[in-house]
C-alpha cells in the first residue's frame, strides 16, 4: 500500500543529531500513511547503526537505505528513486519536525491534491530554543493557483525547509539533482515548480531548522572550502533552466525562476570579489566562461546593471573588464562590503535566520 509522505532523510556523520531528528518522526498513529527513508550516505561513523535501531522499532516507517557517499544530491535522488509517497518532503539529519504540528500535517495531506504544499517552518538554536517562525500566509485560504501566487513575495523568498511535493510531478519530470556536491537544496525549490499547477498552505510550523552548529554549510568558512560546489550548482541550475524555458518562457513562473537563480548566481560572485585571491580570482574566471557556454541569457543579466550595481558602481562589468589585473578598487570593494556586512550584523537580533549574502 502505497504511503501518503515520505520524508527523506540524508545522513552523513550525523550520530550526534540523528536520534533527535528520528524521534521528532515517531508519530503514534500514521504508520500506514507515513515512511521515512534514511539515506545512509557512507557515514563513517554510528549513523548507520542508529538508523537501523529505529528501522527495527518502527520498521513500519523507517527504512534505512546504505549507499557510497555520493553527497547531498546523490541522497535526494535515491529517496526519490525509492519512495512510495503521494507526497515528498526533505528532512537533514540535524534539523528536526514538531511532533505534533507533524501529524496534524500528514491529516491535511490526506485532503489534498494540491501539487505543492507549503508549510510554516521554526529556526532554532544549539539549545533547541525556537528563535524565529517563519510564516508563509499566502491569504485568505488554504488553496491557491501557482500563477497567483508564485510571484509574491513570501513565495519568492520560500525555502526548501517549507516546501512538501507531489512525487508524481518529479517523477514525470525525471528530476534529477546534480551530485557530488552541497547546496543542492537551492536546486530542489527550483526547476520542479515548473510542474506547480496548484498550492496549498498548511498554516503551521512542521520544520525546524537548526542554526548554529559547527560545520553547518551555511557557514562562511565552510562556504569558502566548498566554493567549487556552490559553482556547479548554479552552472547545472542555467543548464536546466535553457533546457526548459520554451515550458515556462510566457508564465509567471519564469519570473519566480529568475528571482531563485539570479541571487544565487550573483552571491557567487560576491562571495567570490569579498574573498579575492589568486584561487577565487581562477575559479571565477573559468565559471565565467561556462556560465556564458550554458546560459547566454544568465550571463548577461548577471552582468547586468539593473542586476549588479553597488552606489552606482557596476561592479561585476568592472571585474570582468579587469579580471587579470589583481587591483586596488577590487580590493577597497572587498572591504567596504566586509565592513557594512559586519554592522549590519550586529544591528540584526541574534536569531537572525541567514547571513546578508549580496550587495
Amino acid at each position: 500500500m502505497d504511503k501518503i509522505l515520505t520524508v527523506v532523510v540524508p545522513t552523513y556523520n550525523m550520530e550526534k543529531y540523528l536520534r533527535y531528528c528520528l524521534d521528532s518522526l515517531c508519530v503514534v498513529q500514521e504508520g500506514e500513511a507515513l515512511e521515512v527513508l534514511i539515506i545512509n550516505d557512507g557515514s563513517k561513523d554510528a549513523s548507520s547503526v542508529i538508523g537501523h535501531e529505529y528501522e527495527r522499532k518502527r520498521s513500519e516507517i523507517f527504512r534505512v537505505i546504505d549507499k557510497e557517499n555520493g553527497n547531498y544530491g546523490s541522497c535526494v535522488n535515491r529517496g526519490l528513486a525509492e519512495a512510495k509517497g503521494k507526497y515528498i518532503k526533505i528532512l537533514d539529519a540535524d534539523d528536526s519536525f514538531d511532533t505534533a504540528n507533524f501529524e496534524k500535517f500528514i491529516d491535511f495531506l490526506k485532503e489534498t491534491d494540491a501539487d505543492l504544499v507549503l508549510s510554516d517552518f521554526a529556526v532554532v538554536d544549539t539549545q533547541r530554543t525556537i528563535r524565529k517562525i517563519i510564516r508563509y500566509n499566502l491569504g485568505e485560504g488554504k488553496a491557491f493557483r501557482m500563477d497567483d501566487v508564485c510571484n509574491t513575495f513570501v513565495f519568492r523568498n520560500m525555502q526548501m525547509h517549507a516546501v512538501t511535493y507531489k512525487r508524481k510531478n518529479l517523477i514525470d519530470l525525471n528530476y534529477k539533482q546534480t551530485e557530488g556536491i552541497s547546496y543542492t537544496d537551492q536546486q530542489w525549490i527550483f526547476i520542479p515548480m515548473i510542474t506547480v499547477k496548484t498550492v496549498a498552505y498548511f498554516d503551521r510550523y512542521v520544520y525546524k531548522y537548526l542554526v548554529g552548529r559547527a560545520g553547518q554549510t551555511m557557514n562562511p568558512e565552510v562556504k569558502l572550502r566548498s566554493i567549487t560546489h556552490t559553482l556547479q550548482c548554479a552552472l547545472d541550475m542555467a543548464s536546466v533552466y535553457e533546457q526548459y524555458k520554451p515550458v515556462f518562457l510566457n508564465s509567471p513562473v519564469n519570473e519566480y525562476l529568475e528571482a531563485r537563480i539570479i541571487p544565487f548566481t550573483k552571491e557567487i560572485y560576491v562571495f567570490a570579489l569579498t574573498h579575492y585571491n589568486d584561487r577565487t580570482k581562477r575559479l571565477l574566471i573559468d565559471f565565467e566562461e561556462e556560465l556564458k557556454s550554458r546560459s547566454q541569457y544568465i550571463y548577461h543579466l548577471i552582468g547586468s546593471k539593473e542586476v549588479s550595481s553597488f552606489k552606482g558602481f557596476e561592479y561585476i562589468t568592472y571585474w570582468r573588464r579587469h579580471q587579470g589585473v589583481n587591483n586596488i578598487l577590487l580590493k577597497a570593494l572587498s572591504r567596504l562590503y566586509i565592513i557594512l556586512l559586519s554592522m549590519k550584523q550586529k544591528n540584526r537580533k541574534q536569531d537572525a535566520m541567514y547571513l546578508p549574502t549580496s550587495l
